[in-house]
């Protein structure tokens, strides 16, 4: 079974997508803050993280890169209720698998897991 880790400080979020992929048959763990999603990752080693670009303690972007330092082939789709293209560009730049806007259409998510967990 393929463990996924969300990062999201918004509850209904984080809940609705815990929820949904427990549905599909995923482990699921979540995380409320970037800096509890880090450690979370240490001790789990999720295979994919849906990491929400802006969260209450630190970037999307610094977890990103903590997650990247402790595996460099950490998998990692963020999401945003913010569409602002140079982020979408600075995100697909460091190697971010699928950036996807909210609301969240779960077709699309679906396809970006897919494909990440293929890579």
């Amino acid at each position: 079974m393929s463990r996924i880790l969300i990062i999201d400080d918004d509850d209904s979020i984080r809940e609705s997508l815990d929820m949904y992929l427990t549905e599909e048959g995923y482990d699921v763990e979540v995380a409320d803050r970037g800096m509890v999603g880090i450690s979370k990752f240490i001790a789990s080693r999720a295979e994919l993280v849906i990491l929400d670009i802006r969260l209450p303690d630190v970037s999307g972007f610094f977890v990103y890169d903590e997650l990247r330092k402790q595996d460099h082939q950490a998998k990692v789709i963020m999401i945003t209720a913010f569409h602002d293209e140079d982020m979408i560009d600075a995100a697909i730049k460091k190697g971010v698998l699928k950036y996807i806007k909210k609301p969240i259409n779960m077709n699309v998510l679906d396809e970006a897991i897919v494909e990440a967990m293929k890579q």
